[in-house]
């Protein structure tokens, strides 16, 4: 029903039938709350839009269990072998009241200059988090 009409355009009959029930709810509302039918359309309107934000945030909710289904699915042993047989051995543990209470990084580094830069990388992703 989206702009299939404009002011002063005939309506079809089967959207004014599919309408009407919902303006006579309204303009009820409105006499029973003694408040303007604009005001009862003003407060749907922010419970539709606080229910798109809660759908976005359920959406990032379950790309966020995607991806740490894809981490699990990674030889972790083998990575963490891989990592035991470096030179240099880096465990960062990160905490704070934001969206992640904490965060780990372990890494193993054979050069001493690698070491600034998964510091670089590490103070990277905090910043993406905020």
């Amino acid at each position: 029903m989206k702009k299939r009409w404009g002011k002063g355009e005939p309506v079809n009959l089967s959207d004014l039938l599919r309408i009407t029930p919902v303006a006579n709810e309204v303009m009820l509302i409105a006499e029973e709350l003694d408040i303007s039918a604009a005001d009862i359309l003003w407060i749907a309107a922010q419970i539709i839009e606080n229910n798109e934000e809660v759908s976005s945030h359920n959406k990032m909710y379950r790309e966020e269990q995607e991806l740490e289904d894809e981490w699990e699915e990674f030889d972790l042993e083998a990575i963490e072998d891989e990592i035991d047989q470096s030179l240099y051995m880096i465990n960062v543990k990160i905490t704070s009241g934001g969206r992640f209470p904490e965060v780990g990084f372990k890494a193993g580094v054979n050069d001493k200059e690698d070491i600034s830069y998964f510091f670089e990388m590490i103070i990277e992703m905090l910043d993406k988090l905020e």
